[in-house]
């Protein structure tokens, strides 16, 4: 008896019956080429984990194609930049020092913004440095923190305010020159099509009556929210809120009196960890008497934690796996998370201070220095002594925009 062909099969019908079938048709070769753009999101984004903290490595995932772009632009606020220790922009040599080689291998250059030359560093707001220039400019720019490229030159909206801080949200640039107004504008700006130097269409917004200085703004769960340097909460709300009701102050509890931290050159800081919203106050030593008659010095670091059910503020010791990195130059703080392997302490406080070349020595929260100490060198006149661009200025890499 003679074999099945090969395209044929048997199978039994009845005992001693053999039947051939016939085979399907042998599946096509796979293609040796896969289209990566359509990986599912999850093991991608396990991808783009393993990437971290390694900048290099991001911009490389942000070209391969525009999926992958999105997807990262998308997990910035709660994957990326919380992994990435920030840079610090050294000055007035101008390079940017990664915290560890695995952030960047060295220091990378930093070509000076062209509008930084006698300007004012506003703030350092969403991977931009707002910059403030006056004289004949009277102008307020935005410039890539990472590149120093010049993005956006915008007209103030009267060149005789006394503008003191600038902020981007995701919708809007928010300009502050008092303690009882500000200016918003949408942003992006689209310019008008027939004039490309067209004047801003700046909105003015009325603060509360009983908030003070507005010296930071933040972004909460979705919520947009301001800090004034006696620590009171504001909110904002701009999408289509008449001017005078876009702003409202959160009534909390549970710090101490304004007089015992500093407001001016250290000012309180706010940030998210995660879904806490933490409060940073650099506290002044306590009254010592009549007899001495020399400025007060700053000796502890306060960290408090908002409980937001009852809108309480309650001092902490722990802030578990997260991180502060608090500028001072830049008016800015940022919570890191999961960054051990770049040589970051959990549990810690960085400061960043003008005229400094590194992190000053990681402290824990609530921190106290001797009566006799020096105060983690931050009452020195190196420190006290502002430049117009201050030094350092904490960035990150403008793809996190």
């Amino acid at each position: 008896m003679l074999p099945p062909p090969r395209n044929t099969r048997t199978c039994p019908s009845h005992a001693g019956d053999r039947t051939t079938l016939p085979m399907p048709p042998p599946a096509p070769s796979p293609d040796p080429y896969r289209d990566w753009a359509d990986l599912p999101e999850l093991p991608l984004a396990e991808v783009l984990r393993r990437l971290l903290p390694c900048i290099r490595s991001l911009y490389a995932f942000a070209g391969t194609c525009r999926p992958w772009r999105h997807l990262l632009r998308a997990s910035a606020a709660d994957l990326v930049r919380p992994r990435v220790p920030p840079l610090l922009l050294l000055c007035p040599d101008f390079r940017l020092v990664p915290f560890s080689p695995l952030v960047a291998p060295q220091p990378l250059s930093y070509p000076i913004p062209a509008p930084a030359d006698g300007a004012t560093l506003l703030s350092a707001s969403r991977g931009h440095l707002i910059l403030l220039r006056r004289g004949s400019f009277n102008s307020l720019h935005l410039v890539d923190a990472l590149t120093g490229a010049e993005r956006r030159a915008l007209q103030l909206p009267s060149p005789h305010f006394p503008y003191h801080y600038a902020a981007l949200t995701p919708s809007h640039l928010l300009l502050f020159h008092s303690m009882h107004a500000f200016f918003s504008l949408p942003f992006p700006e689209h310019p008008s099509p027939n004039n490309n130097n067209a004047r801003p269409d700046w909105t003015k917004h009325a603060l509360p009556r009983a908030a003070s200085i507005v010296t930071t703004v933040i972004e909460f769960r979705g919520r947009v929210l301001g800090l004034t340097d006696r620590a009171q909460i504001l909110e904002f709300h701009l999408g289509g809120a008449p001017s005078n009701q876009a702003v409202r102050l959160l009534p909390t509890t549970g710090l101490p009196d304004a007089t015992r931290f500093d407001r001016l050159q250290f000012g309180p800081h706010l940030v998210a960890a995660g879904d806490r919203l933490l409060l940073v106050l650099f506290m002044f030593e306590a009254n010592l008497g009549p007899v001495v008659f020399r400025a007060p010095r700053v000796n502890k670091i306060g960290v408090y934690a908002l409980d937001l059910a009852r809108m309480m503020w309650e001092e902490v010791d722990n802030i578990g796996a997260y991180t502060l990195f608090v500028d001072i130059a830049g008016r800015s703080t940022v919570a890191c998370v999961d960054v051990g392997n770049c040589g970051v302490e959990e549990n810690r406080v960085y400061v960043g201070v003008p005229n400094c070349r590194a992190w000053r020595r990681p402290l824990p929260p609530g921190w106290e220095a001797s009566p006799n100490g020096e105060g983690l060198g931050l009452n020195s006149r190196e420190t006290m002594a502002r430049r117009p661009l201050a030094s350092p200025i904490s960035v990150h890499p403008p793809l996190f925009f």
